[in-house]
C-alpha cells in the first residue's frame, strides 16, 4: 500500500493553520499547485485520482502539483494523514466508548441502528466517531441516525464521509431532529432536481465534479429554484452557445435572482424584452426597403 500525503497543518475543529510561506517561494507556486495545497490543508484526501475529480484538472497535472509541493517541502509524505480541519475528532480510549455503550441508552441505540444501516460490525474507529459525533459536538442520537440514514440513501456509506456531513449540517444552525427533517427534505428535493438536471445534459449516471456541484447545489439548494426555471436557462444556453455552459448558465440565472424573478413566466417576460429583438426588428425593416427597392426597379416581380 502506497504512503500517503499528509500536508503540514494543525487543525483546530474547522479551522487549519499552515506554516508560514516565504513570498517567494509563493510566486513559484502555479494555480493547481495552489489550490492542491489548500485543498489538502483543509483536510481531504491528498490522492492524485481524487484531487482530478474534485478540483476539475487532470490527474496528471494532480500528481505534479503533489510533487511539485513535496520537493519543496511543503507536504509530507508519511503513513499517517494529517488530522483534518472539517474531521477533527476527539479521542476516546476503549474503555471510555464501551461505558458509554453500556451506560447511555441513546447512544447505543445510534450505534445499533448505525450498524444496521452499514450493514456491518463497527470497528474501534468507527466507534470513535460516532461517539465524537454524540459526546464531544453534541448531537443527539436522533439527529445522527437521520444524518447517517441520509447518507445511506444517496449510497454514501462511509462513516468519515457521515461525520463530514453531520458537522455540516450543524453549521448551518440545524441543531435538533426536528430541524434536520425540514433541512433534508429541502436537500433531498435539492437532490431529486439535480439528477434531473444531470439527466437533461446527457450525463447519465456519473458523479458531478466539484464545480458541477457548486453551480447545482447554488441553484437547488442555496436560491430554491424550481427545476423548470433552471432548464429554461439552461435552453437559452444551448440556443445561443451550441453547448452546456454552467458559467454562462449560472450569468443568467444570477441576473434573474438579483431581478427577483422565480418563474419561467418571468424569466420568459424579461428576455421578451431584451433589445436584440428590436435589432432583429429594424433589420427586417430594412429588408423590406430593400426588396421594395429592387421590385421597383423589376429585379423582383412586385405583387400586393
Amino acid at each position: 500500500m502506497p504512503n500517503k500525503r499528509t500536508v503540514k497543518i494543525r487543525a483546530a475543529n474547522d479551522f487549519f493553520v499552515m506554516q508560514r510561506l516565504p513570498s517567494d517561494l509563493i510566486k513559484r507556486l502555479g494555480e493547481t499547485e495552489l489550490k492542491v495545497l489548500i485543498y489538502g490543508a483543509s483536510g481531504w484526501d491528498c490522492e492524485p485520482s481524487v484531487i482530478a475529480e474534485e478540483l476539475s484538472v487532470s490527474v496528471d497535472d494532480a500528481a505534479k502539483a503533489l510533487a511539485a509541493l513535496e520537493k519543496l517541502g511543503l507536504i509530507d509524505v508519511g503513513e499517517e494523514r494529517a488530522k483534518k480541519a472539517p474531521s477533527a475528532r476527539a479521542q476516546y480510549d476503549s474503555e471510555e466508548i464501551a461505558d458509554a455503550i453500556d451506560g447511555e441508552a441513546d447512544f447505543k441505540d445510534a450505534v445499533d441502528f448505525a450498524a444496521d444501516k452499514l450493514e456491518k460490525q463497527l470497528n474501534r474507529n468507527d466507534l470513535n466517531t460516532l461517539y465524537t459525533m454524540y459526546d464531544y459536538y453534541g448531537m443527539p442520537a436522533d439527529f445522527i441516525c437521520g444524518v447517517l440514514e441520509y447518507c445511506v440513501s444517496i449510497n454514501r456509506r462511509s462513516l468519515s464521509y457521515i461525520f463530514n456531513t453531520a458537522i455540516g449540517i450543524q453549521s448551518e444552525g440545524v441543531e435538533s431532529y426536528t430541524d434536520l427533517e425540514e433541512y433534508l427534505k429541502h436537500r433531498r428535493t435539492a437532490d431529486n432536481k439535480s439528477a434531473r438536471f444531470r439527466s437533461l445534459c446527457g450525463w447519465g449516471e456519473r458523479e458531478l465534479s466539484a464545480k458541477e456541484r457548486n453551480y447545482t447545489n447554488r441553484w437547488f439548494g442555496e436560491l430554491r429554484l424550481g427545476f423548470e426555471i433552471v432548464k429554461y436557462a439552461y435552453d437559452i444556453t444551448v440556443d445561443n452557445t451550441g453547448k452546456v455552459s454552467l458559467p454562462y448558465m449560472s450569468k443568467i440565472i444570477e441576473k434573474w435572482h438579483k431581478a427577483g424573478i422565480r418563474t419561467v413566466e418571468e424569466a420568459k417576460k424579461q428576455e421578451g424584452e431584451k433589445p436584440k429583438k428590436q435589432q432583429r426588428g429594424g433589420a427586417d425593416a430594412e429588408v423590406e426597403k430593400l426588396l421594395a427597392a429592387a421590385a421597383e426597379k423589376g429585379y423582383l416581380k412586385k405583387e400586393g
